[in-house]
């Protein structure tokens, strides 16, 4: 992460999309706790910056014109869920530095069941 001229201070785990400008940037702001200095990070490929709707006062990453898909839910810790058991190999991953689901796959040809407990998923 590169520090920002002219940086603004912050506290704790703040982040914020640059100009506070959803859908726009592939880079977010991420507070250093250390310096109390927002840093310059960047989103997966292909993902731009929001405003993260679960959780006040941070950015999330997610696909452009989705709004990083707020309607997928709240999640905690490394949490996933298949969107259609046993049909197809997509699931939701939570992103823990957001607490926002994002989309992933299994790999090629492999269908996504949900484990025994309902927080994870596997592949097969």
């Amino acid at each position: 992460m590169a520090a920002l001229t002219n940086a603004q201070q912050c506290s704790g785990n703040a982040s914020m999309c640059p100009g506070n400008q959803d859908g726009v940037s592939s880079t977010y702001l991420q507070c250093n706790s250390w310096s109390h200095q927002y840093e310059t990070a960047n989103c997966a490929a292909g993902q731009v910056c929001y405003a993260n709707p679960n959780k006040p006062g941070t950015a999330m990453c997610g696909l452009p014109g989705t709004g990083g898909q707020p309607g997928q839910g709240k999640c905690t810790g490394n949490t996933a869920k298949c969107t259609a058991p046993g049909q197809t190999g997509a699931y939701l991953q939570c992103e823990n530095w957001s607490g926002q689901y994002v989309n992933s796959n299994c790999p090629a040809g492999l269908k996504c069941y949900n484990n025994s407990s309902n927080t994870g998923v596997f592949c097969q």
